[in-house]
């Protein structure tokens, strides 16, 4: 009986030395990863991670690390997969929640990504990622109220951050508070100077208006800092045209057709028959932008570190 004990005891002490031993070995490909991601070798950083979760699969920390790996590279989808790994093993991983509901938003997976986001905003109240991703959300819903009520709380966590200001701007230009969306977009600019899409969401808001004069201006900002920005060329061709400025707007057009109208062929058919009419060869379709809307802006990419966001 003693015997019996004693072997048991043994092979007991052998097993968890080998699961000792199994959970270190995996530590140590967890440190080599985080190693890897600070000098920016993604590739060998997620090597090194997927390992780690081999040797060791309740490994939160090395799930969630490498969901933030795969979320730098777009690959949303397998990001959300580790995500939910972490939340299953941390459910009150506030991080892990935002993140996964962040990666859903990406997917498309709007009212998933909200449960998650409201999760995480439960845990932790001021989480300027979490609430500016669900403010997102909403409106990828075509929820404007409440995308607009999130996001205003975002730009007030974070008044100096852009990408609030940018997304309440565009928000609101769905709704009829275009003053409001002009406001947030140009606080969104002032932060930003440099973001052509800004200066287009801008322009087309002024549009809406009437307000031609503004919006051709912010139009020609925005093609000053991206030349290749051909929806910024057709959107001022269409304005000059409906001003009767023809050299303006054959200029607008010709360069819409030089820099990307294979984007949009609907578009580009208007813009060669508009052309052709400003020559005297034929009569426009009459049809209009497909680009007057303002650019969606993406839910925030910035990737949580291991226990905050990093952009």
């Amino acid at each position: 009986m003693r015997r019996s004990t004693l072997m048991i005891a043994v092979l007991g002490l052998a097993l968890l030395g080998s699961v000792t031993a199994q959970a270190d070995e995996a530590a140590g490909h967890y440190n080599l990863a985080l190693q890897y991601k600070r000098e920016g070798k993604t590739a060998a950083a997620i090597g090194e991670c997927e390992t780690a979760v081999k040797l060791r699969p309740d490994y939160a920390a090395a799930h969630f690390t490498l969901g933030n790996l795969y979320r730098g590279q777009g690959d949303y989808a397998r990001a959300a997969g580790e995500y939910e790994k972490t939340v299953k093993l941390q459910p009150k991983d506030a991080d892990a929640h935002a993140n996964l509901g962040a990666a859903y938003t990406r997917l498309k997976r709007s009212d998933e990504g909200i449960r998650e986001l409201e999760t995480a905003l439960d845990l932790k109240p001021d989480d300027y990622e979490a609430r500016l991703s669900l403010g997102v959300a909403y409106k990828q819903l075509g929820d404007y109220k409440h995308a607009i009520e999130h996001l205003q709380k975002a730009t007030e966590l974070k008044p100096d951050n852009p990408q609030g200001w940018t997304n309440l701007g565009v928000a609101k230009s769905k709704t009829d508070d275009k003053e409001g969306a002009i406001v947030a977009l140009k606080k969104a600019i002032a932060l930003k100077p440099d973001d052509a899409d800004l200066h287009f969401d801008l322009g087309v808001v002024y549009r809406r208006q009437r307000n031609t004069d503004a919006a051709i201006s912010e139009y020609q900002v925005a093609v000053l800092k991206n030349p290749n920005m051909a929806k910024a060329y057709y959107d001022m061709g269409l304005m000059y045209s409906q001003e009767r400025k023809n050299p303006e707007a054959r200029a607008a057009f010709e360069k819409f057709l030089e820099c990307g109208a294979h984007e949009d062929p609907g578009a580009r058919k208007d813009a060669e028959e508009r052309l052709k009419t400003i020559k005297g060869q034929s009569t426009p379709s009459g049809t209009t932008s497909s680009s007057t809307t303002p650019s969606t802006t993406t839910s925030p990419s910035t990737s949580r570190g291991q226990a905050a966001h990093a952009k």
